[in-house]
């Protein structure tokens, strides 16, 4: 046998330097590879070779090999080998523990993890059976040395690992090596702390002596120390408390001292997260409540200091976001204790909330501060490609792209907000007074565009817009809750003066303008204070509302001008639904005015047309007079009316073919869009439905039954009990539902295979999902590109595809909303049920899944009305 391993040693030494030699061809090296798998396969010699090439004369790459023999041996032919070979390898591995290994700061992390592994394999089949003194062999070749106690922690760490994380043990051994081990728990955590005890306390020992032979020493302890820590990360998730927190908590008093150690401030870091985010019984937990002691405190408080000092290396920054988890899992914990079930996405949102946390005097200081902090929080900067503030460094270290770190910091402002909101109910005057010297601060500074904006104006990375973004949001977080709490409230000449203010801010700079709009919002519980002012709040919001840089028209408006236009609209809505009463008695003057602004074919888009119109509507249920309410819906839907039944309408909604014809999916696009016939065909088709969808939202009758009675929205009882409603819209709305109808029957007959050849090459995709809707399925975060001054045209396609899928959505919106917002009348249109299934629900076999799920929509919410 000697004879023969004597043989093999020298072929076996050549293949394995063959294969890691980067000069070797790959025909040797394949060769190689196959002599040291041929050898592991068949050979009867892997277990007296390995222990051979595991000696440590030779090169650590063949003793590493040497490992790998004789693992291969018990993980494939355990069941082949004899009791006496087993005994051998048990020896063996002990063996090359003991003196298998040169000093641990100088031995090859790879040999101490092969010899770890080799002991595993063996344990997994031997104990606690077959080696019943396995863990007093561990424990006594500790005191040999570092190398051996660090290589004794990794077999425990890889064995739990197997065993709970990877699971690849057979049930049966898994549940007897689990049982074995959790009747030793407690001693093996006693051994892991008095390790860690031991050898951090030798290495500060250590630490003022500046020797080379003290320098190896302390490192050689620093390793166990860690290997301590990285050991018991494998534990900690699983044992119990009692475990953890035993002689008092020395193990939480000994890792909240080690934060300030750096070289194993991140492992103990981890140790310590781990334990508090424990979940278990309150009584069980309590000694958790160590940690917010002032020592503890102290420590941590250092901690952070000390590496927020040198938060760009990228060490110390992961360092800065484990303890942070750690203080956000203890707050959750303190809450915990104090009885509460469920947490929000912050702390402070977590305190805030708490019945007995937020009346603490401590934490209402903070509260103040907490706002002021948001002066900088709420700022939409850290981009990882910008270099507009320190948080683009973090960025960078977090995030690959712009895209991501937009995704994140949605949610983060998200969350500020809601911290702000909390603060404000406990603190309402204290934050009004922070919200209004921020926003009189912003209307008096001078205008700051940054480098690069074109044309005077801001783009989305410049200062002033940057600060009045940010301003705005804690505006309207304050004002959303200031005025409603039971405390006191702000001083209403305050705010009576702050909305003052803003009326009589100028500006000629969209993205500020569209800011400024978002602050008269905010500030609108004031008017009901100040009635007499609401004129010059209507005025401001159609100044909005016409909003225009000189040379652009409406097909070359910018992104800008065009999103603070329909931001006014859009405020115009709100204040309508809000303060009607207050409105009502202009409804006249509004009609009017927005009659004359739409009667400029250059002024308003359709779309802006359609949300004025909303208004009108909002304020017109304010009648409560269904005859009055009627007649004005009538007047208001003419030109819709017009268009929807014209002969040229009923003629292109007839058939998938004239279709396609009428709306340009046949012909070659056309550019520019204003030249596109097609494109004005396709435009009327939106505005009837935009408007159809709008009226039909808007139109309500009164909620309380006398009113609705004595206006006329009564029809009568259905078996005497549910009181019939009928609304102003329904007979103006029903009479075109029939065309509505065709349209989606051609709609869906389009996607008829016969048909789709019809399309023009040029628009073969535009039946696929808009870009925007494929991002959202596919997770793809949005671009982050600053378009703000860039007209809002879209290629031909793009136009199409939006076309198709806006009004087949919109259309699905109408149908489903019309019961519930018609009603009675709407289920009693004669062969209600047979016109749905003949158009709507036609040719279904043809269509995708994303075309399907606002039909199967329509289905639900008719049912459910």
């Amino acid at each position: 046998m000697e004879e023969k391993v004597s043989d093999v040693i020298p072929s076996l030494i050549e293949a394995v330097e063959t294969i890691l030699n980067p000069f070797a061809t790959p025909d040797a090296r394949q060769t190689a590879h196959k002599v040291c798998d041929d050898f592991k396969e068949v050979s009867k010699l892997c277990i007296p070779c390995g222990l051979v090439l595991a000696g440590k004369e030779y090169s650590h790459i063949i003793r590493h090999f040497g490992l790998q023999l004789l693992e291969h041996s018990v993980r494939f032919k355990w069941l082949e080998l004899n009791q006496e070979d087993k005994e051998l390898l048990k020896r063996c591995s002990l063996e090359l523990i003991a003196n298998g290994t040169i000093g641990i700061v100088d031995e090859q992390v790879h040999i101490k993890d092969g010899i770890a592994r080799l002991t595993v394999e063996i344990i997994k089949r031997e104990w606690p059976q077959l080696w019943t003194s396995l863990l007093k062999d561990l424990y006594d070749l500790c005191q040999m040395g570092e190398t051996q106690t660090e290589i004794v922690l990794k077999i425990f760490l890889r064995l739990i690992e197997d065993v709970i994380t990877f699971q690849n043990v057979p049930l049966q051994r898994r549940r007897e090596i689990m049982q074995s081990l959790t009747s030793h728990m407690g001693e093996l955590f006693e051994f892991f702390m008095n390790l860690l005890q031991n050898h951090t306390s030798a290495a500060n020992s250590l630490t003022s002596d500046d020797t080379l032979e003290s320098k190896v020493a302390y490192k050689a302890h620093t390793c166990v120390s860690e290997a301590v820590l990285t050991t018991m990360t494998g534990y900690l998730d699983w044992v119990t408390m009692n475990h953890i927190f035993m002689k008092d908590g020395l193990l939480l008093r000994m890792l909240c001292l080690l934060l300030n150690n750096r070289s194993l401030q991140l492992p103990a870091v981890d140790c310590l997260l781990i334990i508090v985010s424990k979940k278990g019984k309150i009584e069980d937990r309590k000694p958790l409540l160590i940690l917010f002691s002032e020592d503890a405190m102290a420590v941590i408080w250092n901690a952070i200091v000390t590496a927020e000092q040198v938060s760009l290396d990228e060490y110390y920054y992961l360092f800065l976001k484990r303890l942070c988890q750690v203080l956000i899992e203890l707050g959750k914990q303190l809450c915990a204790m104090w009885m509460i079930s469920s947490y929000t996405q912050t702390l402070w949102a977590t305190f805030l909330r708490h019945d007995i946390i937020s009346k603490e005097p401590d934490l209402i200081a903070c509260i103040p501060k907490l706002f002021h902090s948001a002066t900088k929080t709420l700022l939409k900067v850290g981009f990882p490609t910008q270099n507009n503030s320190l948080s683009c460094n973090y960025a960078r270290l977090d995030f690959d792209s712009d895209e991501e770190f937009n995704m994140f910091f949605s949610k983060y402002r998200a969350e500020v907000a809601d911290t702000l909101r909390l603060g404000t109910v406990i603190q309402p005057v204290e934050s009004f007074m922070f919200a209004r010297d921020w926003l009189q601060n912003t209307l008096q500074k001078p205008l700051n565009t940054g480098n690069g904006a074109e044309n005077g104006n801001c783009k989305l990375t410049s200062p002033s817009f940057l600060e009045w973004d940010a301003m705005t949001v804690c505006l309207e977080c304050v004002m959303a809750r200031a005025m409603q709490s039971s405390g006191p409230l702000p001083d209403l000449k305050d705010g009576i003066t702050l909305l003052q203010n803003v009326l009589s801010f100028q500006t000629e700079d969209p993205l500020i303008l569209s800011s400024l709009l978002s602050c008269l919002s905010a500030l609108f519980p004031f008017l009901n204070h100040v009635p007499e002012i609401l004129p010059s709040v209507i005025e401001k919001i159609f100044s909005a509302v016409t909003f225009n840089i000189l040379g652009q028209t409406k097909s070359t408006r910018s992104r800008a001008v065009k999103n603070a236009r329909q931001h006014a609209c859009s405020i115009l809505v709100k204040i309508c639904k809000q303060y009607q009463e207050l409105l009502f008695p202009v409804f006249d003057k509004l009609y009017s005015h927005i009659k004359i602004i739409s009667s400029n074919d250059g002024q308003l888009s359709q779309m802006e047309k359609c949300i004025l119109i909303e208004a009108l509507i909002i304020v017109s249920n304010r009648f409560y007079n269904f005859e009055k309410q009627s007649v004005f819906i009538e007047e208001v839907m003419k030109p819709v009316k017009d268009l929807w039944l014209s002969s040229e309408f009923k003629i292109a909604f007839s058939a998938a073919d004239k279709l396609m014809s009428y709306i340009g999916l046949d012909q070659a696009p056309v550019e520019p869009s204003s030249a596109d016939t097609c494109g004005i065909n396709r435009s009327h088709i939106s505005y009837c439905i935009t408007m159809i969808l709008g009226v039909l939202k808007r139109s309500k009758w009164p909620e309380d039954l006398q009113m609705a009675s004595k206006g006329g929205f009564v029809l009568g009882n259905i078996n005497g009990t549910s009181v019939m409603y009928r609304n102003p819209a329904t007979a103006h709305v029903k009479v075109l539902m029939e065309n509505l109808m065709l349209l989606m029957k051609s709609m869906n007959a389009a996607w008829d295979p016969s048909y789709l050849n019809l399309r023009h090459p040029d628009f073969a995709k535009s039946y696929e999902l808009v870009d925007n809707e494929k991002q959202t399925i596919l997770g793809i975060p949005y671009p982050c590109v600053d378009n703000s001054s860039s007209p809002t045209c879209k290629n031909p396609l793009d136009r199409m595809k939006n076309f198709l899928t806006t009004t087949h959505d919109n259309s699905c919106h109408i149908l489903g909303n019309a019961g519930q917002c018609l009603g009675y009348e709407f289920y009693t249109e004669p062969n209600l049920a047979e016109s749905i299934l003949n158009t709507v629900l036609t040719n279904l076999q043809h269509l995708p899944d994303y075309r399907m799920k606002p039909l199967i929509n329509i289905l639900i919410l008719i049912y459910l009305s």
